[in-house]
């Protein structure tokens, strides 16, 4: 299968496992009636520059839950400060990436979760779920 057909098929899932759980937050992940690799959570703009995300890597078979920050290295910087207590409040560890492969202007703080050889998108997206969860509830105020 090409990537964006993998694409279709996690966010198919994807959708569907938010509507089983009542819908309680909305993801954006097409653009131009195609799905994209990453879905912004709580808003309609497929392009923002600060958001809490959903982003799944096919070639990389990993699902990434995230804050996205793209420039805005202030903001990044003041919650990397301020890691223990935004650690504290998720309750986990997180990874704090102060680089970006293409552009030195983004930021993560992102978990991963790993696809494995005989994992389903769908338990992939269940374990993740509760993740994306905790950062809406941490970050949504600074996004």
């Amino acid at each position: 299968m090409s990537a964006q057909q993998e694409r279709d098929k996690f966010w198919s899932y994807f959708d569907n496992y938010l509507h089983q759980q009542g819908w309680p937050f909305y993801v954006c992940h097409e653009k131009g009636g195609k799905n994209q690799a990453a879905g912004n959570i709580n808003t309609h703009n497929p392009m923002d520059m600060q958001t809490i995300c959903c982003e799944f890597k096919y070639m990389e078979q990993v699902v990434l839950v995230q804050v996205y920050i793209n420039n805005n290295i202030p903001l990044y910087d003041y919650l990397y400060r301020n890691k223990k207590l935004i650690e504290s409040r998720l309750g986990y560890p997180v990874e704090w990436v102060s680089g970006g492969k293409i552009s030195s202007h983004v930021r993560r703080i992102q978990k991963k979760f790993y696809i494995y050889e005989g994992d389903t998108y769908l338990t992939v997206i269940k374990q993740a779920f509760p993740y994306i969860l905790d950062f809406i509830r941490v970050f949504e105020g600074y996004i």
